[in-house]
């Protein structure tokens, strides 16, 4: 089903960068549809380690009868290898492709083949806008970006090419800088323009103070937006040494500071800026993902116009008693 998926140019199209920054170890749930023709098409753009592995992963429900499953792991495993064959042709020469075919549920099949793999990053792919009700996005991609185990790469776009409008979603809490790194990883040098956006709120509003004048409250609001956008440019200067990127290494920013909920606030600086990436974090409560990912959520995730990265948090340290 690959057939339309050109190869990469020189060098198979793998940008610079260090070989330790590459991905190592790459998990590839795919359904066998159209959908799956851009998940491939996305990992064959993605730096690679020389010796990477990438696993390819059709989960067949384990609900069919034996009979029938008899002959869908027949049907899975002659396309599965089909695909991880055009796969190997356009990725370097020292990375590994291999087919896995599993039974049982989706999601608990993929965190589990994601830890034997040691996989640093699950790509997988999500529906269009006509498709909120997609049970490949709804029933698989959601549950496991809710397990929070590994990053999850959720493609949607027709890839063409390296991500060159990526955009990132940042609050101020201490996880942020894991999601910059991830991104940083994903978008090597030379790196395009990101799109940084954070989004505030002012507990005034709502005219909850019926004194406070209109003009006070635009005032207010632009004092918080600038210490918020203060705030930010010190957690990428903070992220970037982290990460020990160089100055001439580091992406420009176009900052997108705005007062409102982040998930109405993230999705229009999507759209404005027609980001071909959208990252952000699940770190916290507050962690914008989890806006995402609510009862009104899963919805608008799936109307972003965008592959999405979404970083897990890292696991908390137990608190003393």
């Amino acid at each position: 089903m690959t057939e339309h998926l050109k190869k990469p140019g020189a060098g198979n199209g793998q940008p610079e960068m260090d070989e330790a920054e590459r991905f190592h170890s790459l998990l590839v749930p795919v359904d066998l549809t159209a959908i799956s023709d851009r998940v491939l098409g996305r990992v064959a753009l993605l730096p690679l380690a020389d010796g990477a592995r990438v696993t390819l992963l059709h989960v067949v429900p384990g609900n069919l009868p034996a009979k029938a499953q008899d002959r869908a792991e027949q049907d899975a495993r002659k396309s599965l290898v089909s695909e991880a064959r055009h796969l190997a042709k356009m990725l370097p020469k020292g990375v590994d492709v291999e087919p896995v075919v599993k039974f049982g549920s989706p999601a608990a099949e993929i965190a589990g083949c994601a830890t034997s793999t040691s996989a640093e990053l699950i790509v997988m792919g999500r529906g269009g806008s006509s498709a909120l009700r997609d049970t490949f996005l709804g029933s698989t991609a959601e549950r496991v970006i809710r397990r929070g185990q590994l990053p999850v790469l959720a493609v949607r776009l027709a890839p063409r090419a390296a991500y060159g409008r990526p955009a990132v979603a940042l609050d101020l809490e201490q996880g942020s800088t894991d999601v910059l790194a991830l991104m940083l990883r994903l978008i090597p040098t030379p790196r395009p323009r990101v799109t940084v956006i954070h989004a505030f709120d002012t507990p005034y509003r709502g005219a909850i103070y019926r004194s406070l004048s209109e003009e006070d409250a635009e005032a207010w609001s632009s004092e918080l937006e600038q210490s918020a956008t203060q705030q930010i440019v010190k957690l990428l200067a903070t992220s970037l040494a982290q990460a020990k990127v160089r100055p001439t290494e580091a992406p420009p920013w176009k900052m997108h500071v705005r007062c409102g909920s982040a998930r109405l606030v993230i999705e229009k600086a999507v759209k404005k800026a027609d980001s071909d990436l959208l990252v952000l974090g699940t770190h916290g409560y507050s962690g914008v993902a989890h806006a995402f990912l609510g009862t009104v959520a899963g919805d608008v995730l799936r109307q972003v116009a965008s592959d999405v990265l979404i970083v897990p948090a890292r696991p908390r340290a137990e608190e003393p008693e």
